[in-house]
């Protein structure tokens, strides 16, 4: 039995085309590689393309994100060197890539191989090392007629993992009218079954030698269709390689505007778009899944430099700002209820810089349990806010030190001294122009004063010939614009 499974199997070998075979020289898997920087940025954006209603842009972005993303190449030869041409979605934003060939007897593996071109229809070129000795194939120079007999070969993903699948079909149609896909000057339709991780490998036509040809590269499937899948036809295929070698492109550049800017900040910057404005973003034909997120800077960028309606929205200097504690100015109310010894309200109006130390004025009046006519006046200096997290629900810590002139009873012109320690929550709100914060907050005082200062709504914690000092604590609330 084992002796004639062996002689099937050699059989099968001797019977299979020789090009058939070799086509594992020329078809790879390829791996986008990406520095940790580029996955927390995109992984970012992710988030909050999500959060504005672009789901498709946030799921490819969580996929390039993620480690073990391929696709499929094939490799071509321009100027005497060789190529992996692939799908620019596959690369997306990476400046190198690893190769894999898997071949029959072995396995070559080449990382960190250059990115050199990509092109309007979805195509993108990696150079080979010039040690390689991979096979390159040819375009087809025929015409490309239906009921052509086609194959596709790549690495789609099984148990995920790339796997190497060749399969057969026929063209059905050879130009297809697609409007989404208008960067291609010709799509081709055929039945060749081609599944997730076979973009960017090729759809292939044998000649009258047995030989392989490139009719295109594979780059859409309809799932909603039983056997349809897309090829970038040859023309565009033909006229980018002829790019290859002359000039470099990088996709990564794309990537530069939006590195000053969290994903947080960016939908900050998009939720102030007019909503018709904002519709056309999430419908839009995107080439890669930060095409939103560069489209809304670009209509943010003309409205700036437009004099009219619309210009005060995007100051240039406040397009960073989202956060509480990023804010350039904010007004707040604040109430506090020590636990039953005391009520307090204030007004806060302040400055922040760069979201770490904020300076302004406080107005507070203490408040005790009937309501009496007590009242405290300080000016707060030396606010500083530490931001905890970074989402809307942003968690607050601040720390601040506190002196001024106070009143109390029937004596003026007293002096006292505060430290205040908050911790709590904040809600924003954003709004066209500013945002609305509400706060949820646990409050600590120390207070010191001059020794024939009593204060009744205090609780005092000791006393000496210099000082009386007082400790309260409780929860508080907090209302406020920031912008």
């Amino acid at each position: 039995m084992k002796r004639i499974f062996y002689l099937a199997a050699m059989l099968l070998c001797v019977l299979l085309p020789a090009s058939a075979q070799g086509l594992r020289h020329s078809v790879c898997v390829v791996e986008p590689e990406y520095s940790d920087a580029d996955k927390l940025l995109m992984g970012d954006y992710a988030l909050y393309t999500a959060r504005a209603g672009m789901r498709s842009a946030s799921r490819a972005l969580t996929a390039y994100k993620s480690e073990g993303t391929f696709g499929s190449g094939v490799v071509v030869e321009q100027g005497g060197k060789k190529y992996v041409l692939t799908n620019l979605h596959v690369i997306g934003y990476a400046g190198k890539a690893t190769l894999t060939f898997q071949l029959h007897e072995k396995t070559l593996r080449y990382e960190h191989c250059e990115v050199t071109n990509i092109g309007e229809a979805d195509l993108a070129a990696i150079a080979l090392p010039s040690e390689c000795e991979m096979i390159a194939l040819p375009l087809y120079a025929g015409e490309i007629e239906e009921d052509l007999s086609i194959a596709a070969a790549g690495f789609p993903e099984l148990a995920n993992k790339p796997s190497w699948q060749l399969t057969r079909g026929s063209i059905s149609n050879a130009r297809v009218d697609v409007d989404s896909h208008e960067r291609a000057s010709r799509i081709i339709q055929h039945t060749a079954s081609i599944d997730p991780g076979s973009s960017g490998g090729p759809l292939l036509l044998k000649n009258a030698e047995g030989k392989y040809e490139i009719l295109g590269i594979n780059t859409w499937k309809a799932f909603y269709r039983e056997g349809v899948g897309l090829a970038i036809g040859k023309e565009d295929v033909q006229a980018f390689i002829a790019t290859l070698g002359a000039s470099k492109t990088d996709a990564s550049n794309e990537m530069e505007p939006l590195r000053a800017l969290s994903g947080e900040d960016w939908l900050y910057v998009f939720r102030q778009l007019p909503d018709s404005v904002q519709k056309d973003i999430r419908d839009m034909d995107w080439h890669l899944p930060l095409d939103p997120a560069l489209r809304t800077l670009a209509v943010r960028d003309s409205l700036v430099t437009n004099k009219g309606k619309g210009a005060k929205k995007f100051e240039r200097s406040a397009t960073h700002i989202v956060t509480d504690m990023d804010h350039i100015n904010y007004v707040r109310l604040v109430y506090d209820n020590y636990l039953g010894m005391n009520q307090q309200v204030g007004l806060q109006v302040g400055h922040d810089w760069l979201g770490y130390i904020a300076t302004g004025v406080q107005i507070t009046a203490l408040i005790e349990e009937a309501m009496t006519e007590d009242e405290i006046f300080a000016t707060k200096l030396g606010y500083k806010p530490i931001q905890v997290g970074k989402y809307m629900l942003v968690p607050r810590i601040t720390q601040s030190a506190e002196a001024g002139p106070m009143k109390t009873g029937n004596i003026y012109g007293g002096f006292a001294l505060l430290t205040d320690t908050r911790i709590g929550l904040d809600w924003r709100i954003p709004f066209n122009s500013v945002d609305l914060v509400l706060g949820l907050h646990y409050a600590m005082d120390w207070q010191w004063t001059k020794n024939d200062l009593k204060i009744p709504a205090f609780k005092p914690k000791s006393n000496n010939e210099a000082f009386n000092q007082y400790l309260q604590h409780g929860l508080g609330i907090t209302l406020g614009l920031a912008w």
